[in-house]
Formats: C-alpha cells, structure tokens, sequence
C-alpha cells in the first residue's frame, strides 16, 4: 500500500533553498551528476595518495642517511690512509669509532632518558596522589536514598527482562534524590 512512497525515487532531484542566490554552471552540475566518486572512494584514494607520499618521503630520507654513512665511511677511510702514510708525530690520532660503539652510546643515552622521563612519571604520580588526598572525602547518602536506590537494584535485579515494571521504585528514588537536591540548595544559600 504505502511501500511505493517509503522508497526514493531514483529521478528525484534535490533542490535547496538560500537566501543568497547561488549559480553553478551547467558543466558542474554535470560533471558532478555523472561523477561515479562517492566519499568512500575519495577516501581511499586520499588514504593511498598520503601513503604513497609518505613511502616517498621515507624513501627520500634512507638515501640521504645513506649518502651522509658513505661519505662518513670515505672519510675515516681516506683518514686511515693518510694516518699510515705520513708520521704518526704530525697527525691527531683520532679514537677509531665502530658502529656498536655508536649504538652503545645511543643505548646508554637513551637509557638515560628513560630513567629521567620515568622519574618525571614518578613525580606526576606522586602530585596527584597528593591532590586527590586533599580532595574533600564524600558524605554518604542519606539512608531515604540509599534505601530507594537499593529497591530499584533489587527490583531492576528481579524483573531483569522486564524493567519497565520497576517504575514506582525509580519514581519514589527520584523523589528522595530531588529532596535531597533541595536540601543541599538551601544549606548552601
């Protein structure tokens, strides 16, 4: 009966009201209605585009790196030989560094690091133990509520797959926590 209007007619256009008045060329409209895009498709094409930038850049960076070790390898080499060339008198005799005494170095630094870092965690911790202890404790809830809130569990416990037969219990505990509300009000004012 009423199944024909429930569906979206395919040939319906959408028209949108302004108050400015705003013209597209025919071309856009166009372009637009046969374009077969839609978001998720933009989408994906934007995720790819930035992964593949990203893969570019990555790249770019490990042939850099590379280029700075080999011209750091040409010069310890060229510096080798003309350490054994000339006499050992005239020249600085630099400490021959090997890649596990670089990655050592940067193992005890950032070692280091963590140690600073975690302390600073312990730090923070230890700030906030001390605000929340300051923090005013609680008072228990008056035993009018206490009791309503009780019933509605219990009651909410009983009728677990019929919860709205627990109404009168919400109702008498939203009655407790408004007086309570009020009361609280009028001690402050």
């Amino acid at each position: 009966m009423g199944a024909g209007q429930s569906k979206p007619d395919e040939s319906t256009k959408h028209v949108f009201a302004s108050d400015t008045p705003i013209q597209f060329s025919q071309e856009l409209i166009d372009s637009l209605q046969a374009s077969s895009e839609t978001n998720s498709t933009r989408a994906k094409a934007l995720e790819l585009h930035i992964a593949q930038r990203v893969a570019e850049e990555l790249e770019k960076v490990r042939k850099h790196e590379t280029s700075i070790l080999e011209e750091a390898r040409k010069k310890i080499a060229e510096g080798d030989d003309n350490s054994s060339s000339k006499s050992s008198g005239s020249l600085l005799q630099l400490p021959s560094l090997s890649p596990r005494d670089l990655l050592n170095s940067e193992n005890e630094e950032e070692k280091r690091r963590k140690a600073q870092s975690s302390q600073k965690v312990q730090e923070e911790i230890e700030k906030l133990k001390q605000t929340l202890g300051q923090r005013k404790v609680l008072k228990e809830l008056p035993k009018e509520v206490e009791s309503a809130r009780q019933d509605v569990i219990n009651c909410l416990r009983i009728n677990d797959r019929k919860p709205l037969d627990c109404w009168k219990e919400v109702e008498i505990f939203k009655r407790e926590v408004r007086k309570m509300e009020e009361n609280y009000v009028q001690s402050v004012l």
